[in-house]
Formats: structure tokens, C-alpha cells, sequence
């Protein structure tokens, strides 16, 4: 009974080893991260892209950020994508040029951006910058998404965060905003690795813009990302260039969420991990692994259960190894709030863990059960 246990622990804590190892390396470069010194920057005219799905609740105060912040050789598209609301309107009051698809257009967010992409062409601008409508730019965004470009990057994912807020949701998403859009990219930066692509706040170049599509039924910046990175373009991360995004109305509408997200990241599994592990260089051996692997909250989960199960079989030596690998998540979670700079009372959020792991596994069971029926869509992010 006691070899069978001490297997299952070994079974189960795998992709939790994985994950540790991964988010541990990670996050030690991301403490060795600096902001690279500003060269002479040439003008950049941006074009900002804003895709909307009856965002009327949000998309006045984005729109106000961006226009705060905009110089006057940069110009706002907003792709008002079958709504029946007065996202247009609005748009258009702001200032914005208005794209508005109708209602038999082909759905998703995919589509509604490649809808935008294809208009945006035939207007003058060198560099397309992506701002989701519930997302609020900090001041100098545009200046610092300029001085980037100067390096030569062809490329830029800007640092994104969630919205500050009370409620133990809000604390939850920052901690995971800390990780995503705040350490994994710090890190990855700092080794010269491929910087995810999170939809809102990346910045493209015309030539990117007109040489690749968005595509896939969910996280269509993933798999841009990932084909830039088959094409041995590596995104940077402009930490000077910040936002934050406005968080869901409850923990169902966050679940649903989430499920869109991880089930676009398994089906860029099944479509980009052989290519990537062929290429045999740095950048895609490192995106092939963030794909094979859980998310943090699923991962702490596996080591969780190969700790009982280890403790069951008495394999005390296991055990603490596992315990040790749980710490490195510990260690990098900690790592990426720091670096957040987050609040006592995002901290003090943690102690949820006990009921989020669960929740953070059944949305991952949920995703995975999308992508085996192949779901085609997801809808917007319902606003409350």
C-alpha cells in the first residue's frame, strides 16, 4: 500500500514540479531585472487600437486616460463589435474613430481585432498599441512605449495589473495580475526569453501588424505571441509603460474568465509545442514549458496532493522535497507581489488559498472540458 501511495505522490506532484521549477527560475531573474537605459528616440505615431463588446460602463474613463496621455500625432480607433448598447456613441463623443462591425459579423475577439488591424491599414501610423475598454493607462504610457521602440524591438507588452479594489476578488487577482503581468515578464525580459502578449497593452510595429493575423477561439495574444516566436520575434516588456484593468463583478464571472483563458492556453498546447521544441532555442523552449505546465494556483494544488499522499506512505524524505518545491512557489508568488508593490491587504488575501486552489482546479477542469468539445467562441466579459 505504501509503494502505491508513494507512486501516486510522485504521479500527482509531477506537474507541480514543473510548474515550481519553471515559475522559480523565473522569478529569481526577475529580481535581476533593470529598466534598460533610454536611447535618443525617434517620433513614433501610435495608433490605438480599442476593441469593445458593449463596453458602455468602462469605456468612457478608458478613453479618457488614453486621450490624457495622447500626443497629437497619435490617433484612437475604437472597434465597436456588435453592440447594442452606446459603446459607439460614446466612442465617438470621446474623440475616437468608431469601426463598427454589425451584428452577423463573425464573432470573437480574434476576429474583432483583425477586423480592426484590417481598417487600421489604411491609416497613417507607424505602431499599433492595443488597449483593452475596461483598462486605465497611467500618464507617460506613450512616452515610455516610444523609448522602448527606440531599442529596436519590434514588439512590446506593457506592464499590466488589475485594478485596486476591497473585495477578497479584487486581492485575488492582483496577487495573479503580480505574477502575469508583472514578474513572468520582468524575468523573462531580463533573460532575453519571449514576453507574453496579454491583449491589452501590447504594442506592434505596421510591419508585425501586416505580416500576422489574431486568430484562435480564446487568448488570441497568446497565439500571436507564439507565432511571433516560431518567426524568432521575442516581445520585451516596457515596465515604465503601465495599466491596469478593471476586474469582473463576481467570482462566477471571473470563473468564466478564466476558463477562456486556460482553455486558449491548451489549445496553443496542442498547436504550438512540437513547433516550439523544434526551434531549440531559449525563447521557445521556455514558451513550450510555460504551456506544458499548470497554472501557479493548479500547480501549488498537484504539490498539495503529493504531500498527503507522500505523508500517507510515510516517505518522509518525498515529502519534504515536495514541501520544498511548494515553498518555491511560495518563494515566487512572494517575489512578484514585492515587485507589485502590493498592499498589506493583497497579503493578507492569501490566506483564501485553501478554497481558491479548488476553485483555481475545477476552472481548469472546465476548460479542459471546452477545448475537448472544441468550442468554437467565448463571449465577452459580462460588465456589472
Amino acid at each position: 500500500m505504501s509503494t502505491l501511495l508513494i507512486v501516486l505522490s510522485c504521479i500527482v506532484a509531477l506537474p507541480g514540479v514543473g510548474t515550481a521549477l519553471h515559475l522559480g527560475f523565473v522569478a529569481t531573474a526577475s529580481i535581476f531585472y533593470r529598466v534598460p537605459r533610454g536611447t535618443q528616440r525617434a517620433e513614433v505615431r501610435f495608433l490605438v487600437l480599442v476593441p469593445a463588446h458593449n463596453e458602455e460602463l468602462v469605456i468612457a474613463n478608458t478613453l479618457a486616460a488614453v486621450c490624457a496621455d495622447l500626443r497629437a500625432r497619435d490617433q484612437v480607433l475604437v472597434i465597436a463589435d456588435r453592440c447594442t448598447d452606446a459603446t459607439a456613441s460614446i466612442a465617438r463623443d470621446a474623440g475616437a474613430l468608431v469601426l463598427e462591425r454589425p451584428a452577423d459579423a463573425e464573432p470573437g475577439r480574434a476576429a474583432a481585432r483583425q477586423a480592426g488591424v484590417e481598417y487600421a491599414l489604411g491609416l497613417p501610423w507607424d505602431a499599433m498599441v492595443m488597449i483593452d475598454a475596461d483598462s486605465i493607462i497611467e500618464p507617460g504610457f506613450f512616452d515610455a512605449c516610444e523609448s522602448a521602440l527606440a531599442g529596436g524591438a519590434l514588439a512590446l507588452q506593457a506592464r499590466s495589473e488589475a485594478a485596486e479594489g476591497s473585495r477578497m476578488l479584487d486581492q485575488a487577482m492582483l496577487a495573479s495580475f503580480a505574477v502575469q503581468g508583472v514578474m513572468l515578464p520582468r524575468g523573462r525580459d531580463r533573460l532575453g526569453l519571449l514576453v507574453r502578449l496579454r491583449g491589452t497593452g501590447m504594442v506592434l510595429r505596421r510591419e508585425i501588424v501586416s505580416r500576422f493575423h489574431f486568430r484562435a477561439p480564446a487568448s488570441e495574444d497568446l497565439w500571436y505571441t507564439l507565432d511571433l516566436c516560431l518567426e524568432g520575434i521575442v516581445p520585451r516588456h516596457v515596465e515604465n509603460a503601465r495599466l491596469r484593468s478593471a476586474n469582473t463583478g463576481n467570482w462566477s464571472a471571473a470563473g468564466t474568465q478564466r476558463v477562456r483563458y486556460e482553455a486558449g492556453r491548451m489549445s496553443a498546447a496542442k498547436e504550438f509545442v512540437k513547433p516550439l521544441l523544434r526551434r531549440h532555442d531559449a525563447a521557445s523552449l521556455e514558451a513550450a514549458m510555460f504551456l506544458i505546465t499548470p497554472p501557479f494556483a493548479v500547480g501549488a494544488a498537484f504539490l498539495v496532493l503529493g504531500i498527503l499522499f507522500a505523508a500517507l506512505a510515510s516517505a518522509w524524505l518525498l515529502m519534504w522535497i515536495e514541501v520544498a518545491l511548494l515553498g518555491v512557489l511560495v518563494a515566487a508568488l512572494a517575489v512578484a507581489l514585492i515587485e507589485a508593490r502590493a498592499r498589506p491587504r493583497t497579503w493578507l488575501a492569501l490566506a483564501i488559498a485553501p478554497w481558491y486552489l479548488p476553485w483555481k482546479a475545477f476552472v481548469q477542469i472546465r476548460a479542459l472540458l471546452s477545448v475537448r468539445r472544441g468550442a468554437e467562441s467565448f463571449g465577452a466579459t459580462p460588465r456589472t
